[in-house]
């Protein structure tokens, strides 16, 4: 029972250890004391020498047993681990030649020892050895009891290990995910396209270690791949070729949108072509994820190689394919980004098109160029120049209403008027620390040109078509390389649009008023070819539609918006002044036309009017007493007394009716947070709430000015809501305003209509459409001709412009 407490004791011991050596210190300290012993040493295997190694030492003071300084591969100890079965070695047993994993001094002090093997999962991984028993040998209680402490401490062993890589697999798990964070926010830094790709490929490649990251992109419009970026050195990838959707590795990933690591690149088919691209760089391990948003597929990362060498595995590939999952966000906001862009630049690409084309005045068309083309691209200086007969001059310069006639503006012509004699356009780029512009071929004038005004890039491309060279338009910036791929393409749109705006002028100014007489004299040609029957008929059938508008009657129905409003609005206020002790109604509640719907605070008023009682009723005894006693001097004055109080009861009745505040009308309450009132002071006639009666609606209608004269009250309406598309609501004129109001630049004069709210569902604030019933026309019916009906606000426009130009 002893030792059972004993082994209760060293369990506890074990709660807090967290290492294996305290562990393993607790059982030789704990083993000690427990069996009696003089010492108590702890080997275990070293995974790496498969040697035995102590770990753990107690001794007694001055018994003076230490292990060698020397791993133990042989002797007593390997036997009882091979054996896996406690030992117990008496006095008359011990050989101190088998001891030679104890320092040479310490062999010859031991009596006695105990050894058992210690046990984990894996099987015997160690050795607990018990020396010099004080009092006597080692006994069959002592072997069990150190027997099942071994077993209790492998187990200890175990769950300590587990513990240990539950938590390196936890730190492991944080250090991705903040990993992963920190790249979500490298990636986030930027939309521009441009950079976002060297950031992504550089990234994963520092994450992993690798030899190189290689960034595919996805031409959707080709099903193909296409290279993108890359960072590091693989000399294996072919950056100018383009891999079909399906074909090769690359393809395959990219087309099922599943990632896929190549743990031997050697033993991988798909690789093979790769594998002889170069003969000193060798593919040993590789790594492909799509960069999937949504269920489009924008591309593929792949990595190659790590650089300590080693193949990848499938947890390289698991966080690989998170990375790729923020790569792809990143890499779909900037391919948005760029969609914003083009669709920005097309907008203004279109609005210059339109205002090319919107004149032939060859002016206006050059100095829309040179101006909106700031729209669509950047520059710091823009000129276009065009041939003017035999010559060539500049037609317009941005910033400038007129060509200015300087140095500048000649030397600038001169060269495009070189450009112009070029088949395809021209660009010339000046980096920092060049001394010439990065092209061939240029002009030494374009050269001075560029040093002199402190401009580092040129782009010019003809403005040429089927009939040959117009002019030039030039580009200039303080950068280089300052236009885009995408730049390019608007630029050579808005070249085209410009040298088309050009020519049409150019023809418009060659042939004067050819676009006025054109189109009169095929007006006439046409019209002398139609023949007289042809005339007679088309007489007879606009004279049969003409009856047809005059005979044909048509009710005149003006239409116009409504919104509905309440037909009835009451506010219901204080008669007394006082403060309000009860509310009892509330926002939304109806109520009927005489409830209380607050009571203000009246007990002065009962105060004076029991005490008005209280007279009246003294009074009453006088006048009685009086009367009795037949002094009718006294009974006049107690009869005027009492008329005075029952006068003075009635006004505090009066009062305390006051101070209960009644519906004026049914309807709803719709005064938010009236019953946060309570305890306020009232003013007499003071605002309690606003009730609005919801049985009846009303519609209020804007007529425009020039049909107010057909609109009577009584007239009928048909209202359609916005909220009841498929409900016709019948009602009637109440009033027109005498006064116009005025909006959105017209006068109109503010129309009621009054119509049955019955349901109720009909809200405050609803807006659609009404149909007021026109007075007048025939015999004074409310019918008109139809032609009257359909044509007036047109013939009434014509008369309008043609009785302003009448004398």
């Amino acid at each position: 029972m002893e030792q059972w407490s004993e082994l209760l004791a060293l369990v506890t011991a074990y709660q807090p250890c967290r290492e294996t050596n305290t562990l393993l210190r607790t059982l030789s300290t704990h083993l000690g004391p427990v069996t009696g012993a003089g010492a108590v040493l702890v080997w275990t295997r070293d995974p790496a020498t498969e040697a035995l190694v102590c770990l753990a030492h107690w001794s007694e003071p001055g018994s003076r047993i230490e292990p060698a300084s020397q791993p133990v591969t042989e002797g007593l100890l390997p036997e009882v681990l091979e054996g896996e079965r406690p030992r117990r070695i008496s006095a008359e047993e011990i050989d101190p030649e088998a001891l030679g994993h104890l320092a040479e001094r310490a062999r010859e002090r031991v009596r006695t020892a105990l050894y058992s093997p210690l046990f984990r999962s894996q099987g015997a991984f160690g050795v607990v050895e018990v020396l010099n028993k004080q009092r006597g040998e080692f006994t069959v209680q002592d072997e069990a009891f150190v027997e099942e402490a071994c077993r209790i401490t492998g187990r200890a062993l175990d769950a300590l290990e587990a513990i240990e890589q539950e938590r390196r697999s936890d730190m492991a798990t944080v250090e991705r995910l903040t990993v992963l964070y920190d790249i979500s926010r490298v990636f986030g830094s930027t939309l521009e396209l441009s950079e976002l790709l060297p950031i992504a490929a550089e990234k994963i490649r520092d994450v992993f270690s690798a030899t190189a990251c290689n960034l595919w992109l996805v031409d959707s419009g080709a099903n193909e791949l296409y290279f993108a970026q890359q960072a590091g050195e693989d000399p294996t990838t072919d950056q100018e070729v383009r891999i079909a959707l399906g074909e090769g590795l690359l393809g395959e990933v990219a087309e099922r949108g599943e990632p896929r690591v190549v743990e031997s690149a050697a033993e991988e088919p798909l690789l093979e072509v790769r594998r002889g691209s170069a003969d000193d760089f060798a593919l040993e391990s590789l790594m492909l994820a799509p960069l999937v948003k949504g269920e489009q597929v924008l591309g593929v990362v792949e990595v190659v190689n790590k650089q300590g060498g080693g193949p990848f595995d499938e947890d390289d590939l698991f966080f690989l394919a998170s990375m790729a999952e923020q790569a792809a966000i990143a890499l779909h906001n900037a391919n948005l980004l760029n969609a914003e862009r083009k669709v920005h630049e097309l907008g203004a690409l279109l609005a210059t098109s339109k205002e090319l084309t919107s004149t032939l005045d060859l002016d206006h068309v050059l100095t829309t160029v040179v101006h909106q083309a700031a729209t669509v691209v950047p520059f710091e200086l823009c000129a276009i120049g065009l041939y003017d007969r035999s010559q060539f001059i500049l037609g317009a310069v941005s910033g400038e209403s007129e060509v200015p006639r300087t140095p500048k503006m000649e030397q600038l012509r001169e060269i495009l008027e070189w450009v112009a004699g070029q088949e395809d356009a021209v660009s010339a780029n000046r980096h920092e620390g060049d001394e010439a512009p990065s092209a061939n071929g240029v002009p030494d004038s374009l050269t001075r040109f560029l040093a002199e005004h402190g401009y580092s890039g040129f782009y010019a491309l003809p403005l040429r078509d089927d009939q040959g060279t117009v002019g030039v338009l030039a580009l200039l910036s303080a950068e280089s390389d300052f236009l885009s791929e995408n730049h390019l393409e608007v630029l050579s749109i808005l070249a085209s649009q410009t040298t088309v705006a050009v020519r049409n002028a150019r023809l418009y100014q060659e042939v004067p008023l050819a676009s006025l007489w054109q189109p009169l004299l095929k007006s006439k040609r046409r019209l002398e070819g139609v023949s007289r029957g042809r005339w007679r008929e088309i007489g007879w059938k606009a004279g049969v539609v003409a009856l047809l508008l005059v005979v044909v009657p048509w009710k005149l129905r003006i239409q116009t918006n409504a919104t509905v409003v309440p037909a009835q609005r009451r506010v219901v206020s204080a008669q007394v002044s006082g403060v309000i002790q009860r509310v009892l109604a509330r926002e939304g509640q109806r109520v009927n036309e005489g409830d209380v719907l607050a009571t203000l605070d009246a007990s002065d008023n009962q105060v004076r009017l029991d005490r008005a009682l209280s007279d009246l009723g003294q009074a009453r005894g006088q006048l009685a007493e009086a009367e009795a006693k037949h002094d009718w001097t006294a009974a006049s004055q107690a009869r005027l007394r009492m008329d005075l109080h029952q006068a003075e009861a009635r006004l505090y009745r009066e009062k305390i009716e006051d101070a209960q505040i009644r519906a004026p009308i049914a309807g709803v309450i719709v005064t938010p947070h009236v019953e946060e009132k309570v305890g306020k002071f009232l003013e007499m006639g003071e605002a309690l709430c606003e009730l609005v009666d919801q049985d009846h609606m009303a519609a209020e209608m804007n007529v425009p000015e020039s049909d107010v004269y057909t609109i009577q009250p009584g007239a009928k309406v048909a209202l359609k809501l916005n909220a009841f598309p498929t409900q016709t609501i019948a009602g009637r004129v109440e009033r027109v305003s005498p006064q116009t109001v005025s909006a959105e630049g017209e006068q109109f004069f503010v129309t009621r209509a009054i119509f049955p709210n019955a349901a109720g569902k009909v809200r405050e604030g609803m807006a659609g459409q009404a149909k007021i019933t026109g007075a007048g026309g025939w015999f004074e019916s409310g019918w008109y001709p139809v032609g009257y009906v359909a044509l007036r606000t047109p013939l009434r426009w014509v008369w309008r412009k043609a009785w302003s130009s009448l004398p």
